[in-house]
């Protein structure tokens, strides 16, 4: 009986010190598998841009919800169709050197990206309004 205890006691704390040691493993995240790193709108510049992005998605999706593709355009006034997508007024503010023109959807998800015209750094939103980093 005692040897069982033993045993099971023994077994208990190496099961545990294992799980303790891949857990301490796992959450590592210096080993640059991510493509994106997850921050707040307050630490970007462009987030006012990225967010009026996707309102101009999300409201042309909210009219019609079957196109594959959205052109984000300063030369419209209003939602049009041309080049065989739908094309909605946004122009972005001097904070970005750069907004994603053509926005593609798959199944109501998508990701619109902005160039930081004073750091350079590119950031991205997504359909829920998460904006995170793209780094390489």
């Amino acid at each position: 009986m005692k040897r069982k205890i033993l045993t099971t006691g023994l077994g208990v704390a190496i099961a545990l010190t294992g799980a303790f040691g891949l857990t301490a493993c796992s959450s590592d995240d210096s080993s640059g598998g991510s493509d994106t790193a997850a921050t707040t709108s307050q630490d970007v510049d462009v987030a006012e841009d990225l967010e009026n992005a996707r309102a101009a998605v999300s409201d042309a999706l909210a009219e019609d919800d079957s196109w594959g593709q959205i052109m984000l355009a300063s030369d419209v006034q209003a939602p049009t169709v041309k080049y065989g997508l739908l094309v909605v007024p946004y122009s972005f503010s001097e904070a970005a050197s750069r907004v994603q023109g053509t926005v593609t959807i798959t199944d109501g998800a998508y990701t619109i990206d902005a160039d930081s015209a004073e750091t350079g750094k590119t950031w991205q939103i997504d359909q829920d309004g998460t904006i995170t980093e793209v780094t390489e």
